[in-house]
Order: C-alpha cells, then sequence, then structure tokens
C-alpha cells in the first residue's frame, strides 16, 4: 500500500514539475534595461541597454574590480516596431522588455512626434509605464556608455534612479512614462522633458588607469506642449520652475546683493499657488511662493531681514526671467492656459488665448528664514 501511495505522489509531481522545464535561468535571457529613439534620414533608430542581471546582484553584495559586463544594440526601421523586429535579427537570446527603467528620446524623434512610438509601446503587454523619460541632444549611444562609480553598472546612475539626487537637490523634476503622459497631451498643459547628456569634466578616476570618469547629467528640459514639441530650455533658463513644482524637496537660491553674490539659502519644500485673475478674453494671474530655508553659506555680515528680503528678491527674478524665456520661445513654461482649461475654458478658446508678459501679472513670495547663525 505504501508503495502505491509512493508511485502516486512522484506521478503528481511529475505532472507538476515538468511546467518548469522550459523555464530559463536569470542569466538566459537578455533583459533591456533602457531604450533610445532617435529620427534619421526617415527611419527609426533603435538602440537598446542590456544588462546581466546575475552580475548586478553580485556586485551588490561585494567589492569589484572590473566594471559589469554592458551591451548596446542598435537597429532601424522606417517605424518603431519594425526597428524593434529588426532587432531581433541579431539578438543571440531573447529580449525581456518588463525590466526597462529608462526611455530617451532623441531632438529629431521629438520633432518627428512620438505619438506612433507611444502607441506601438502601449500594444506590447511586456512594457510597464514607470520608466524614467529623458530627452537628449547627443548621442544615445555614449549615453547608453556611462557607468556608475566603483565599477557599478548603469543602473546606479541617474539614469535609472533620479529622484534620490532631486530630494537633495531639487532643480529639473525626472518624470516617469505616465506622468509625462499624462501631461503631453493635456489641453494647454507643457511638459518638461529632462534633457540628458554626459559630463566629461567634473570627475576624474585615479589609480593605475588615471582618466576622466563620465557621468550623466541633466542640462535643460525640451517643452513639449499639447503633443507637440515646441523647443529646448537650458538649466540656466529653467531656474524658475522648480519654485511652482510640488515635489521640491530642496533647493539652493543665492543671495545676491548689489550685483554680488554673497551666499546661499537652501529651501525646504516650498508651496506655490497660481491665482487666475479676469477671464479667457483679458486672463492675468499671480504667482504666490511660500517658503523657508537656512544659511548654507554666507560671505559678509546680514541680518535676517535684510538675507529674507534679498531671497524673495531672486525668487521673484528667477519665476520671471524662466517666464520671459519661455515667452520668447512661444511656450508657456508654467501651464497657465491649462489652468484657463481647468477654470472653464474649452480647448476651442484657449487655442486663441495669446500670453505676454503683462500675462503674469504678479509675483508674491513669503520667506521665513528659520536658521540665521550667528549672523544676528
Amino acid at each position: 500500500m505504501y508503495r502505491y501511495k509512493a508511485l502516486w505522489i512522484g506521478v503528481i509531481l511529475l505532472a507538476v514539475l515538468t511546467g518548469c522545464w522550459d523555464e530559463k535561468e536569470i542569466g538566459e535571457i537578455a533583459y533591456v534595461t533602457a531604450i533610445g529613439i532617435d529620427y534619421k534620414d526617415e527611419n527609426y533608430i533603435l538602440y537598446v541597454q542590456l544588462l546581466d542581471f546575475s552580475n548586478v546582484a553580485k556586485q551588490e553584495g561585494q567589492k569589484n574590480s572590473e566594471s559589469a559586463p554592458l551591451f548596446v544594440g542598435k537597429s532601424s526601421g522606417k517605424t518603431f516596431h519594425e526597428a524593434v523586429n529588426n532587432l531581433y535579427k541579431t539578438s543571440q537570446q531573447p529580449l525581456n522588455w518588463g525590466q526597462i527603467g529608462s526611455i530617451i528620446y532623441s531632438e529629431a524623434v521629438l520633432e518627428k512626434g512620438i505619438e506612433t512610438i507611444q502607441q506601438s509601446i502601449q500594444r506590447n503587454p511586456e512594457f510597464r509605464f514607470t520608466p524614467w523619460m529623458f530627452g537628449a541632444k547627443g548621442s544615445i549611444e555614449e549615453l547608453f556608455a556611462v557607468s556608475g562609480f566603483f565599477h557599478l553598472p548603469p543602473v546606479y546612475t541617474i539614469m535609472y534612479q533620479p529622484e534620490d539626487t532631486y530630494k537633495v537637490y531639487s532643480y529639473i523634476k525626472p518624470l516617469r512614462m505616465y506622468n509625462f503622459f499624462s501631461i503631453y497631451n493635456a489641453p494647454g498643459a507643457t511638459a518638461v522633458l529632462p534633457s540628458i547628456t554626459v559630463d566629461k569634466n567634473a570627475w576624474r578616476k585615479f589609480g593605475t588607469d588615471e582618466q576622466p570618469k563620465k557621468t550623466l547629467r541633466i542640462n535643460g528640459g525640451f517643452q513639449i506642449t499639447e503633443g507637440k514639441y515646441q523647443d529646448w530650455m537650458s538649466y540656466e533658463d529653467l531656474t524658475g520652475v522648480r519654485w511652482v513644482e510640488s515635489k521640491t524637496n530642496i533647493t539652493p537660491v543665492k543671495i545676491i546683493d548689489n550685483e554680488k553674490e554673497i551666499g546661499i539659502v537652501e529651501i525646504t519644500s516650498p508651496s506655490a499657488r497660481i491665482k487666475l485673475i479676469g477671464n479667457e478674453g483679458e486672463a492675468k494671474f499671480e504667482i504666490k511662493i511660500k517658503a523657508k530655508g537656512i544659511v548654507a553659506d554666507l560671505r559678509e555680515e546680514l541680518n535676517q531681514s535684510k538675507i529674507e528680503s534679498l531671497v524673495k528678491k531672486q525668487i521673484k527674478e528667477e519665476i520671471r526671467t524662466t517666464y520671459q524665456k519661455g515667452l520668447e520661445k512661444n511656450i508657456d513654461i508654467y501651464n497657465l492656459k491649462n489652468k484657463l482649461f481647468r477654470n472653464g475654458v474649452n480647448s476651442e478658446k484657449l487655442k486663441k488665448v495669446q500670453l505676454s508678459e503683462d500675462s503674469l501679472n504678479k509675483i508674491t513670495v513669503d520667506f521665513h528664514l528659520e536658521s540665521s547663525g550667528i549672523l544676528d
């Protein structure tokens, strides 16, 4: 009786376990961790970055003397879908698209339009809506070749973990795919797609093979209004955006007196309110900022009241300057038209609204210096 029971148990286990015989080990699948799309000579050019997750796991637990293996694939096609299919012709293993952490669009493909690319992505059940989104003016292939410090793989760079840096230095907000496309087609809304580039000067590796260390840097943003690419704005031109962004955590502001920089204040969690004054015929807006901060650096003696006054002035100037820089390129950088839409102005009337310098009627800043150290 015992032998019959053991036989039946064996048969059942055999039936269950046969479903796992064709399962592949983690190292037997090519995991696409980032994709980049360019457009040239009427062809979409697809770049993919592959990482070996078994090596990534090993590197997390120990020091390494060698960089993790990194491969960048390239294909092209008349459509994005065709470029993906052409990539399979040279991929030596099955490609898994479920682990993508970053998507980069070139300026050329933004100008062409990304609607059809987005539709292709949505039709692929493996794609998720959580990758970080970036734009790039330079070579996507060069971006994909940058690894982390201490021989760590690219997943330890801002291409995959931009929020970690943004929490301690909030400037241009990183965007996930679902955030980007929620703004992308909204009436009167402008999405700021962070622009990523390779920096070859800031860091240097010392040792037996001393050489510059390439790192990644956010150098501006691509402005996309109602699904259409408008223009690129530099990091410096976008200084005012951080003051109206709800996710801003810690951000520095210069203390400038008589056109001379004399210190820095660290602002924490500023809040903003954009108020509509008037109607679509003569719409004007007021931006109210409330912020607090501490002195991080000061090279001249100033009392608390003076510091607060200079910080208020600087924040106002940054907001106003960024607004004007946007107008020069026909960009509604603060989404003022979207504010009109949310107040009942339909999309057809919205198209006729022309913003001017006077449309931003007033900027009010309420700033409190929490700690001034020994300055008083």
